[in-house]
Protein backbone atom coordinates (compact mmCIF):
# COMPACT_ATOMS: atom_id res chain seq x y z
CA UNK A 1 0.00 0.00 0.00
CA UNK A 2 1.30 3.80 -0.58
CA UNK A 3 0.48 6.50 1.16
CA UNK A 4 0.74 10.11 0.16
CA UNK A 5 1.72 12.47 3.24
CA UNK A 6 1.23 16.19 3.53
CA UNK A 7 4.31 17.99 5.78
CA UNK A 8 4.33 20.99 7.06
CA UNK A 9 7.07 23.06 6.23
CA UNK A 10 8.58 23.60 9.13
CA UNK A 11 8.95 19.78 9.78
CA UNK A 12 10.05 19.27 6.68
CA UNK A 13 12.74 21.59 7.15
CA UNK A 14 13.70 20.02 10.42
CA UNK A 15 14.00 16.12 9.05
CA UNK A 16 16.63 17.95 6.40
CA UNK A 17 18.42 19.81 8.53
CA UNK A 18 18.59 17.77 11.63
CA UNK A 19 18.11 14.13 10.41
CA UNK A 20 16.14 13.68 13.52
CA UNK A 21 13.16 11.53 14.07
CA UNK A 22 9.87 13.77 14.52
CA UNK A 23 7.05 12.04 16.37
CA UNK A 24 3.72 12.51 15.24
CA UNK A 25 0.54 11.33 13.94
CA UNK A 26 -1.09 10.72 10.71
CA UNK A 27 -4.88 11.74 9.67
CA UNK A 28 -5.80 10.47 6.43
CA UNK A 29 -7.68 12.29 4.61
CA UNK A 30 -8.82 9.17 2.18
CA UNK A 31 -7.10 6.00 2.36
CA UNK A 32 -3.96 6.89 -0.23
CA UNK A 33 -3.92 10.54 1.58
CA UNK A 34 -2.88 11.72 4.92
CA UNK A 35 -1.49 15.03 6.93
CA UNK A 36 1.78 14.56 9.49
CA UNK A 37 0.67 16.28 12.79
CA UNK A 38 3.85 16.86 15.27
CA UNK A 39 3.42 16.47 18.89
CA UNK A 40 4.74 19.65 20.78
CA UNK A 41 6.98 18.62 23.14
CA UNK A 42 6.76 20.87 26.39
CA UNK A 43 10.30 21.57 27.36
CA UNK A 44 10.89 19.64 30.17
CA UNK A 45 13.98 20.41 32.43
CA UNK A 46 15.01 17.61 34.59
CA UNK A 47 15.22 18.39 38.42
CA UNK A 48 18.66 17.69 39.96
CA UNK A 49 18.33 14.11 41.48
CA UNK A 50 20.35 12.89 44.26
CA UNK A 51 20.91 9.48 44.85
CA UNK A 52 22.71 6.50 46.97
CA UNK A 53 22.83 3.15 45.53
CA UNK A 54 22.09 0.17 48.54
CA UNK A 55 22.73 -3.48 48.36
CA UNK A 56 19.60 -3.98 47.44
CA UNK A 57 18.05 -0.98 45.32
CA UNK A 58 18.26 2.91 45.00
CA UNK A 59 17.26 5.80 47.10
CA UNK A 60 16.61 9.35 45.06
CA UNK A 61 15.52 12.52 45.97
CA UNK A 62 14.66 15.55 43.88
CA UNK A 63 13.11 18.88 45.31
CA UNK A 64 9.09 16.92 44.31
CA UNK A 65 9.39 13.43 45.03
CA UNK A 66 11.54 10.99 47.28
CA UNK A 67 11.39 7.08 45.74
CA UNK A 68 12.73 3.80 47.27
CA UNK A 69 13.22 0.93 45.36
CA UNK A 70 14.19 -2.41 46.72
CA UNK A 71 14.64 -5.62 44.34
CA UNK A 72 15.50 -8.75 46.56
CA UNK A 73 16.25 -12.03 44.59
CA UNK A 74 14.22 -14.51 45.99
CA UNK A 75 16.66 -17.36 45.67
CA UNK A 76 19.40 -15.32 47.59
CA UNK A 77 19.69 -18.10 50.56
CA UNK A 78 21.26 -15.61 53.01
CA UNK A 79 18.63 -12.63 52.43
CA UNK A 80 15.67 -12.38 54.91
CA UNK A 81 13.16 -9.88 52.75
CA UNK A 82 11.66 -8.52 55.81
CA UNK A 83 15.14 -7.18 57.86
CA UNK A 84 16.67 -6.12 54.25
CA UNK A 85 13.45 -4.05 54.03
CA UNK A 86 13.88 -2.72 57.50
CA UNK A 87 17.70 -2.14 57.38
CA UNK A 88 17.75 -0.38 53.69
CA UNK A 89 14.43 1.74 54.55
CA UNK A 90 16.41 3.27 57.72
CA UNK A 91 19.49 4.32 55.61
CA UNK A 92 17.60 5.54 52.60
CA UNK A 93 15.73 7.71 55.67
CA UNK A 94 18.91 8.74 56.69
CA UNK A 95 20.11 9.46 53.34
CA UNK A 96 16.73 11.83 52.75
CA UNK A 97 16.69 13.62 55.67
CA UNK A 98 20.76 14.60 55.45
CA UNK A 99 18.92 15.70 51.32
CA UNK A 100 16.06 17.81 52.73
Amino acid sequence: MEIKIQLADNVYKALMSGGNRIQGSIGLISPTEGNFNAHRRADYVRPETKFIKLAHGRASVTEERVSLTLRIDRKEADVVPCEVIEVESQAASDFVYSNS
